[in-house]
């Protein structure tokens, strides 16, 4: 070819241009669903599961039950920043379990198994209980039940378990489902973009 490019490297570029179109369209179309327009998110102040010490607050599990997509399209997320990766974390294990002969809790509190817990450094196996420890929710798993986002409230947690609509798995009713039962109005239509972020995230790394 007069430009020094052979053929195939012409097809090459050509296929590379069209994979990132195609993903360019994919993220376009994500993010003109958010901007000038309106999403639902999950206000974490007004969630029953995620107000911080709250006494007597009731257990809810209706982002769970009842959002019209089979599996939840909202899901437990970790502040990292947050965290303080505890060793006994009250997210993980079911604190009120008997203990085991490592002297941890012998039950883990997900009933789906969707949080994984990993060393962070060298673990003594002299005392475990002295190292820290990395929670990550695997949201294939995780049907938004809220169990972890109460157990890592204040006083036991750091209260850095929340719940978030996963904007790739929502449909984006109208009338939200989930918003209509929630009793403390937690689920609102938001117009900020950056609550597609993780979304795009997760999208860019497939």
């Amino acid at each position: 070819m007069s430009d020094g490019l052979t053929r195939r490297e012409v097809l090459i570029r050509v296929a590379r241009g069209t994979v990132l179109v195609g993903f360019g369209s994919t993220a376009g179309f994500l993010i003109e669903k958010a901007d000038g327009q309106v999403v639902w998110q999950v206000d974490a102040s007004r969630c029953a599961n995620s107000r911080l010490g709250e006494a007597g607050a009731e257990v809810c599990n209706l982002c769970t039950t009842e959002c019209v997509v089979q599996q939840s399209a909202v899901r437990a997320v970790n502040n990292f920043r947050e965290c303080g990766r505890c060793s006994i974390c009250p997210a993980y294990f079911n604190i009120k379990s008997a203990v085991d002969e490592k002297g941890l809790p012998s039950e883990k509190a997900c009933p789906r198994d969707a949080i994984e817990r990993r060393a962070i450094g060298l673990v003594d196996p002299a005392d475990p209980a002295n190292n820290f420890y990395e929670y990550t929710i695997d949201e294939e798993k995780c049907d938004g039940c809220g169990i972890c986002v109460r157990g890592c409230r204040e006083p036991l947690g750091l209260g850095s378990i929340v719940l978030k609509v996963r904007h790739d798995r929502c449909v984006g009713c109208n009338r939200c489902a989930i918003s209509i039962a929630c009793p403390k109005t937690a689920l609102a239509r938001t117009p900020v973009t950056a609550a597609l972020e993780p979304t795009l995230a997760r999208q860019a790394a497939r």
